[in-house]
């Protein structure tokens, strides 16, 4: 019964993860396709850019709670100390759906939304640092790629600074690992000076 049962709650957390909010935000508003707008990244920030400020808040607003509400729940369900493996998965699964949708052939966003949500239902002062990392590195780069890229590389290490925990350390790298792995074009058009910057818009 307790395979089954976190069976379910696995299952049902990827599925949350895999709801496609920037894409849904997109059609409501009249884009067919959002892959071929802007960036081409189905995520907040391309909305920001394509739709506007308010419609990007919005969709980092909801893919962050995909993050958060099932890790919250199942965190304060069950003492971490009696299901570590279990505790790994549940972490990284909301994020693995966000970035493969089963709802969308298994495309996705890059992760960095639902991730935060993630953290800030693991460990709310790590993600205070993150942020504060975030906005110092967008302030002088002008990159969001490179903030989130930067936080990303962080986290793991500020999980575990923060709550000693080995396997919420371990899921925290495995999660920074996809996020920068997501960022792969980014990080070529970054190199090459083709990036896109918040101070061109």
């Amino acid at each position: 019964m307790a395979i089954l049962r976190e069976i379910f709650y696995l299952a049902a957390a990827y599925l949350i993860g895999s709801f496609p909010t920037s894409l849904i935000i997109a059609r409501l508003k009249g884009i067919a396709d959002l892959t071929k707008e802007g960036s081409g990244n189905l995520g907040a920030t391309n909305i920001s850019r394509i739709i506007g400020k308010k419609f990007g808040l919005i969709t980092l607003t909801v893919d962050a709670a995909k993050g958060f509400l099932p890790v919250f729940f199942v965190v304060r369900l069950f003492p971490p100390a009696h299901f570590p493996n279990f505790l790994y998965f549940i972490i990284i699964v909301p994020v693995l759906g966000h970035c493969w949708s089963i709802y969308i052939k298994f495309k996705g966003g890059k992760g960095v939304a639902t991730g935060l949500g993630v953290f800030l239902a693991i460990s709310p002062k790590a993600v205070l640092i993150a942020l504060i990392i975030f906005a110092a590195i967008l302030f002088f780069s002008k990159y969001v790629s490179l903030a989130s890229i930067i936080s990303a590389f962080f986290m793991p290490f500020l999980i575990f600074y923060m709550l000693k925990n080995i396997y919420m350390a371990a899921a925290a790298a495995t999660i920074s690992l996809i996020i920068i792995y997501k960022h792969s074009p980014n990080i070529k058009r970054l190199l090459n000076g083709t990036e896109h910057s918040i101070k061109k818009r």
